[in-house]
């Protein structure tokens, strides 16, 4: 393992590069300012993501922003994979690195440039590292990465919306099983190896509780039962 990452220093450069500048590609200050001529920042909750811009610029500009953070981390992880599994200078796969997983490459290059992909979002070189909460990336990224934990992650947050009417409180929910879904999909029902499935969950977690902490504000709300509600008119900061 530690020779082939040796040999994978640009190929792992190069990833988090791609990766942290995609990320830092804002659709939704881009979107924003392309409808209304003003920084989402400055709206509502002043958050740099879809549900704001759903909030204080409609349905259409909330879709655009979602199917642009999606595409980024779906472009961010096959990029670092394809880096990963293509530009290794030793020109050969060493035997610990096959006794890993049988697509360890990809699955490194994968998991290693979510990472820096959901940097990007919420600490954007292109606009003064303010961004967004890395929800919409990170379920792009995971969609490629393992569709299952994607699709009853998502369910997870749809249930979780659904019952409270708030969409942080899915987001954190949704965010807390990310791990143990990863855990469970790589390491029993794909039977990996215990360092690929432990591998896989760490950066998983890492992930997840970045994307908690930036909820922070709004777990204080919930809290405090302050926390905006879908249907509900007023603004919160």
């Amino acid at each position: 393992m530690l020779s082939f990452l040796s040999n994978s220093w640009l190929a792992l450069l190069l990833s988090a590069v791609i990766a942290y500048l995609l990320g830092s590609i804002n659709w939704a200050i881009i979107i924003t300012r392309l409808f209304s001529h003003k920084d989402i920042r400055t709206y509502g909750s002043g958050n740099a993501g879809a549900t704001n811009v759903l909030r204080s610029q409609g349905v259409l500009p909330a879709i655009l922003t979602t199917l642009g953070d999606l595409g980024k981390g779906v472009a961010a992880v096959l990029i670092g994979a394809w880096l990963l599994t293509n530009l290794n200078l030793s020109g050969s796969v060493p035997a610990e690195l096959r006794t890993f997983a049988p697509n360890a490459a990809w699955l490194i290059g994968g998991y290693f440039s979510w990472l820096f992909c959901i940097l990007g979002h919420m600490y954007p070189v292109f606009y003064g590292f303010k961004g967004g909460k890395g929800v919409m990336a990170t379920l792009g990224t995971m969609i490629v990465l393992d569709w299952r934990v994607a699709v009853m992650a998502l369910g997870l947050f749809l249930v979780t919306v659904a019952i409270s009417r708030m969409v942080s409180l899915g987001s954190v929910v949704a965010a807390t099983y990310v791990p143990v879904l990863t855990l469970v999909f790589r390491g029993w029902v794909d039977e990996m190896s215990t360092d690929a499935a432990v591998f896989c969950t760490v950066l998983s977690a890492i992930i997840a509780a970045v994307v908690i902490w930036k909820h922070g504000a709004n777990i204080r709300r919930i809290s405090e039962g302050t926390e905006r509600r879908i249907g509900e008119d007023r603004e919160t900061k």
